[in-house]
């Protein structure tokens, strides 16, 4: 049998921080080429930043 396997957890590397892992990110790329990571969990909620500094080592809101 052929059962698919999930993706690889990729280990996180301090200078990457949580975000990229993150259910609630989405990945904004500017036209000049910049990568910024937007939380999705400010629409709702004020206490999370749109745009959080990084790399962010710590969140409660945080999920895989």
């Amino acid at each position: 049998m052929n059962e698919r396997q999930p993706p690889p957890v990729r280990a996180l590397e301090p200078s990457q921080g949580l975000c990229p892992q993150c259910a609630h990110v989405r990945r904004i790329e500017s036209a000049k080429g910049s990568v910024f990571w937007m939380c999705e969990k400010s629409r709702d909620d004020p206490r999370y930043p749109r745009y959080p500094a990084q790399p962010r080592m710590v969140c409660p809101g945080f999920e895989r």
